[in-house]
């Protein structure tokens, strides 16, 4: 009676134990696809596409007047672009003649500290400050570091 139970015990376990198996489907063949080579040509420059991120509009509010000798009727705009800045006036002097033969009608100012900037434009508001900024980086590369200028009441 002992070998009967035995037996029984290990059928029901070896049963119990075995899991049935699933087959994969086997892959049905896929016609092949008739392709004509393609006519290569000379290579087409890709367009160009700026890389990295557009630099930022760095901005000052402070208080200025225009530097003596200057004339300037800039009424109530209260954005500037600003060329350059300088401690000493000479050198000033020399970017604004620079400019001046560029095209630009620069004016130079002085603030509190006695810096004199050099103003290309000014701009009641300050999108339209931004927007030629924009203009002037991508026109002039030598001038990427012209920032904005914010009038302090």
């Amino acid at each position: 009676m002992k070998n009967p139970s035995l037996l029984l015990i290990l059928v029901v376990v070896a049963l119990a134990a075995c899991k049935t198996q699933k087959i994969a489907p086997k892959p049905v063949a896929v016609a092949e696809e008739k392709t004509t080579p393609a006519v290569v040509g000379a290579p087409t420059p890709a367009p160009k596409a700026f890389i990295g991120k557009p630099m930022a509009v760095a901005s000052k509010e402070e208080h200025f007047s225009v530097a003596s000798g200057e004339i300037a009727d800039y009424g109530s705009n209260k954005f500037f672009v600003i060329m350059g800045s300088f401690s000493v006036l000479e050198n000033a002097k020399r970017l604004k003649e620079t400019l001046t033969s560029e095209n630009f009608h620069p004016v130079i100012l002085m603030n509190d500290s006695g810096m004199y900037r050099v103003c290309g434009n000014s701009y009641a508001e300050e999108t339209a400050a931004r927007a030629r900024i924009a203009e002037v980086r991508s026109s002039f590369p030598k001038y990427s570091d012209i920032w904005l200028l914010i009038r302090k009441q």
